[in-house]
């Protein structure tokens, strides 16, 4: 019914088309992107589809629907989760703290996935420079999951969440051997080009069939 209802309102937004001017825009758009932050850092979204996502949609004007697809979904996913939070019980089961467990386990593990990448990803001088910039101890154990720890854990501040996005981008190699990030990854079912147990959107798909 969501995903049926987005579409309807996507193609009433695609026939009437908004007349906003570039500054009001912006300013919209800048708005709804420290929201989405944040809702994905409350919803525990996977680190790589926020990464790819972030440093896709910059403003252009034809990001429009996919801000506004990305902002409803989150949103309906966040009232969702409230709403069982707040039900009987005896009505739920387990199913807010199944999902919530699941998804904590699902970034767990994306964070080992992307840690193993360090080293293969980032030249041994790159790493120790990264290693000072994040304040991860010389000579700890386990430095490349500490670093990659550190990543998208503080949703207020825009500059940490730019440098997140990029060394994720790094890490899984968006950009590499010619394959850019386009839009069309992020229709509505949000496909992915590549590595798809990590890639992508499927949680509030997932959750839209309980």
């Amino acid at each position: 019914q969501v995903l049926e209802m987005e579409g309807n309102e996507q193609k009433a937004s695609m026939q009437d088309p908004v007349d906003q001017s570039p500054s009001s825009w912006m300013i919209i758009f800048e708005e709804q992107r420290k929201q989405i932050v944040m809702l994905w850092h409350l919803c525990h979204v996977s680190l790589i589809h926020r990464s790819q996502f972030y440093l896709l949609f910059k403003g252009d004007p034809a990001d429009q629907i996919y801000i506004e697809v990305e902002f409803r979904r989150l949103t309906w996913l966040e009232q969702h989760l409230s709403d069982l939070g707040n039900a009987s019980p005896a009505l739920l089961s387990d199913e807010p703290a199944s999902y919530v467990a699941s998804s904590i386990k699902a970034l767990k593990q994306e964070r080992e996935f992307l840690a193993k990448r360090v080293s293969s990803k980032l030249a041994p001088e790159e790493r120790e420079m990264l290693y000072r910039k994040w304040e991860i101890p010389a000579g700890g154990k386990q430095r490349r999951l500490h670093l990659v720890n550190k990543l998208w854990t503080d949703p207020h501040n825009l500059d940490h969440i730019q440098e997140s996005a990029e060394m994720v981008g790094k890490l899984v190699g968006f950009c590499e051997h010619g394959e850019q990030i386009t839009r069309e990854m992020f229709e509505l079912n949000f496909k992915a080009p590549c590595e798809k147990k990590w890639m992508g959107w499927n949680l509030i798909s997932n959750l839209l069939h309980l």
